[in-house]
């Protein structure tokens, strides 16, 4: 019996995000391969972060140039299944409406899986956007990646399938038993230097800390976005901080393994998220997460089990629940315990595949109707 043929159109690495991380999983995964013939349009509209927001007549030829290979492939291929990234705001969203199109004229079984939110803050906006997107998901099928991100979307589709990320099972890491052993205590914060990410809302907390007498060391590690480094260095020279908090720039492989490992709290305070893998990562490591109650993040991480969340951009808030955990190593070690357990339950690479296999099975056998014409 011969398999059945998906077309994936997604973005791939570089540059490298949660997003693209994740949908180099699914073109990789043996499990997805060995049961489905994948076809890949990879859009690659940038090399860096800093790229991907930014308007280029280049963006544009290449959008229709893509709308042209997507065309072509469907055509010549007739997948059984068309599975789309689908981008939920800004320009990209009308790019992707664009292949929309052409896969419904084309009638196209699809399944969108979206990596972000933002669906329901526009629909508010506007009733013509509403109808777009109802039109978009219309005899569709729709991934999300939480129950919670479920709800962005929940007056123009229902019932989606629920797939969260999952990340590969690192090698046992040393450092976790030690933690306990240390005279200072680390916080860290990783990701890239975007101030949705909540780095300046933790860089508050941490002075607020240091002025009630709190000892700790901390590491922000990320790459440059539309913070800069000089601006973070001075940020903290400015709140007296530069003996304790320290940036350091991305760190790659192994590298980034060691912050891991030589942290004892994660912190990210971000307030624009969907489904971070940098909760996930840390949470492998047997980390505390101290996060916030945004996207799918109170799926991930379980208020006073693994961690704590917290309201977000609320620097009070935050600096309470990191002294918590200053204060007392047992938690800290228990809680990350829990993370680590719920981690290897849930949110590894072999789960998120078998779902995406089951997911995918279950649409190719469902008997719903693509009529768009």
């Amino acid at each position: 019996m011969s398999k059945k043929r998906i077309l994936c159109i997604l973005q791939l690495p570089p540059p490298v995000h949660g997003a693209s991380l994740m949908n180099s999983y699914v073109t990789n995964s043996e499990v997805l391969r060995r049961n489905f013939t994948i076809d890949i349009v990879n859009l690659q509209f940038a090399k860096s972060i800093k790229e991907l927001e930014k308007f280029s007549l280049l963006k544009v030829y290449k959008a229709l140039s893509y709308g042209f290979a997507i065309a072509k492939i469907v055509i010549a291929q007739s997948p059984d299944l068309v599975y789309f990234n689908l981008s939920t705001k800004g320009f990209a969203f009308y790019r992707d409406v664009f292949y929309v199109l052409i896969l419904k004229l084309l009638n196209s079984k699809i399944v969108f899986h979206l990596h972000a939110k933002g669906v329901k803050n526009n629909t508010k906006k506007s009733f013509l956007k509403k109808k777009i997107y109802a039109w978009v998901f219309k005899n569709s099928y729709v991934i999300c990646l939480s129950e919670r991100l479920s709800e962005d979307i929940s007056e123009v589709y229902r019932s989606p399938y629920i797939v969260p990320n999952g990340i590969k099972i690192l090698p046992k890491i040393n450092g976790i038993q030690n933690r306990s052993n240390k005279p200072i205590v680390n916080v860290l914060f990783l990701s890239n230097y975007i101030r949705s990410k909540g780095i300046l809302v933790l860089i508050d907390a941490l002075g607020i800390l240091q002025s009630q007498g709190y000892l700790f060391n901390a590491r922000l590690v990320g790459a440059p976005a539309d913070l800069t480094i000089e601006f973070l260095e001075n940020l903290i020279a400015n709140q007296n901080l530069a003996e304790v908090v320290k940036v350091t720039g991305p760190r790659y492989g192994n590298d980034k393994l060691a912050e891991f490992q030589n942290a004892d709290i994660f912190a990210f305070p971000t307030y624009n998220e969907a489904f971070p893998l940098v909760v996930l990562e840390a949470m492998q490591h047997a980390l505390p997460v101290v996060s916030t109650l945004e996207g799918g993040i109170p799926e991930m991480t379980i208020d006073g089990k693994t961690g704590f969340l917290v309201e977000t951009q609320n620097a009070p808030m935050l600096a309470e629940k990191i002294a918590t955990l200053l204060k007392n190593k047992n938690m800290r070690i228990e809680m990350g315990k829990r993370g680590y357990e719920r981690f290897m339950n849930n949110f590894t690479i072999n789960h998120f595949e078998n779902n995406m296999h089951n997911t995918f099975q279950t649409i190719l056998d469902s008997e719903k109707k693509v009529v768009y014409n």
